[in-house]
């Protein structure tokens, strides 16, 4: 996962005052190369502790080490860009596609034989997350599979309440925020399931101590290219997923 990324799934954990930081660096990343911290405080209305700590979000132990990491991506991604859109949106599809193979397997395989065997399967996933996992839903319908899914707020509070220890859940977030979670879900916290997996582009998610299992799908933020591609991302993990169990299906004939 490059800088940028790490910056873009961050962005929930931020403060409404480092958030400003955050709206610079996105729009402006060329600049950090050559700036100050003070530079960068004034220049975002805000203050030297303010960068400092939006720094220590990211997991540097200041600004110095935050802005030799900016130069040298900087270096691996901006030298001679192309300025073809077709060939950078892509080339960024090529990097998420060789990044899936470094899945953890072992929870991948948990997963698909989980759903593969359970006869209590939810799947939930809300706003940009709604897609991959309708799709998730029908791809196992069509497998034969019984599956639950929430795909928006009413949806999930009524499904929260069939949840229960011995089920398989199964849940999509960007971010991995508590926020939408412990507010569907807020029974589930202590009783969660045996089979829980949360499916997040955040390695960093707060929601990951919540849940038994967790994979991490690697994806660029490319929202000045598409408003869909995270969407994409996860949707193209449902597809190997999909394929998995049907692999394992076909196995067991």
């Amino acid at each position: 996962m490059n800088l940028m990324e790490t910056i873009w799934l961050n962005k929930s954990n931020f403060s409404k005052t480092e958030r400003k930081v955050f709206d610079y660096i996105i729009n402006n990343p060329e600049h950090i190369g050559t700036y100050t911290i003070t530079k960068l405080a004034d220049l975002t209305q805000t203050s030297t502790s303010a960068v400092l700590r939006f720094c220590q979000v990211l997991g540097f132990n200041g600004y110095k080490d935050f802005r030799y990491a900016m130069i040298e991506y900087l270096k691996r991604n901006y030298q001679n860009p192309s300025t073809d859109v077709v060939d950078n949106f892509i080339d960024g599809y090529s990097d998420v596609l060789n990044q899936l193979k470094t899945l953890d397997r072992s929870t991948f395989n948990k997963l698909a034989n989980s759903l593969k065997s359970n006869s209590t399967n939810f799947l939930v996933g809300i706003f940009l997350s709604s897609l991959p996992v309708q799709a998730l839903h029908y791809g196992l319908q069509d497998l034969d599979i019984l599956s639950h899914y929430a795909s928006d707020h009413i949806a999930a509070s009524h499904l929260a309440n069939n949840v229960t220890k011995d089920s398989t859940l199964v849940y999509f977030s960007f971010s991995g925020s508590t926020e939408n979670f412990t507010r569907f879900f807020s029974t589930l916290i202590n009783n969660m399931p045996q089979e829980s997996y949360l499916i997040t582009l955040n390695p960093n998610a707060k929601l990951i101590k919540q849940f038994t299992h967790t994979i991490i799908l690697p994806g660029k933020p490319l929202a000045s290219q598409s408003t869909i591609d995270l969407q994409s991302i996860q949707t193209i993990f449902v597809e190997l997923l999909l394929n998995t169990i049907y692999q394992k299906l076909g196995d067991n004939i």
